[in-house]
């Protein structure tokens, strides 16, 4: 498998700036904060993405299942990550009987949005102005998958 559960390890050669502006960080990980902190916010619906060379391409998080849907974050490390991510989402779909994803992402998001977008995802919506970042109000976009479940 070319993913596997996350470990602190996992983000300490990340640049900061790679997640400086990312849902994935002011969302789910304070990675601003101290190792044990980061610690304790890792979880079992934690997940980093490898390519087939082994190396780290992303990563992907549970933030909330129910009836068939799935709510991720993800931040990708590198282009063309589509394949594996899409692996993490047939295996959850498998073992969570999964149907319909859904991500929420920031406009400048683009290398999120375009592997999503390669994946058959399409802006469901979009929160003007709802989160702040670093001295700045950004839009938010909720990205759905086709729904599977009809």
């Amino acid at each position: 498998m070319l993913f596997r559960l996350a470990t602190v390890d996992d983000f300490l050669n990340i640049e900061s700036s790679n997640l400086k502006c990312s849902t994935y960080k002011n969302l789910a990980y304070p990675l601003g904060c101290s190792m044990s902190e980061l610690d304790a916010a890792l979880g079992d619906g934690d997940f980093v993405v490898f390519n087939d060379k082994k190396t780290k391409v992303g990563f992907v998080r549970i933030k909330a299942m129910f009836e068939g849907i799935a709510y991720l974050d993800i931040h990708l490390l590198h282009d063309f990550a589509d394949e594996h991510i899409q692996a993490v989402m047939s295996w959850l779909a498998e073992q969570y009987h999964l149907g319909k994803y859904y991500v929420q992402l920031l406009p400048n998001e683009q290398r999120e949005i375009d592997c999503l977008t390669r994946l058959g995802f399409s802006e469901e919506a979009r929160l003007r102005n709802q989160i702040f970042v670093e001295g700045a109000y950004y839009d938010l976009l909720m990205m759905g998958s086709e729904d599977k479940r009809v």
